[in-house]
């Protein structure tokens, strides 16, 4: 799951490749997920704004952050 928000991120630094502001925030969210277990490090209002703006569907994101916080995955 952690790859597939890294693809997700590295598409919204080509969207937003021309918009400083949002390209910043991108480049921030890319950082953090350099870590495979960054979302065990962050607290979980942080990991659901990571999520929503990386745009996972609203009724999925409690599920994606259970599966990413899930320690049978590491």
């Amino acid at each position: 799951m952690i790859n597939k928000l890294r693809e997700l991120n590295e598409k919204m630094l080509i969207k937003y490749k021309n918009d400083e502001k949002n390209l910043r925030k991108y480049q921030i969210i890319k950082e953090i997920l350099n870590d495979d277990k960054c979302f065990f490090n962050i607290p979980i209002e942080y990991a659901y704004s990571i999520l929503r703006d990386l745009e996972i569907e609203e009724n999925k994101i409690k599920d994606v952050y259970k599966e990413l916080i899930d320690s049978k995955n590491f």
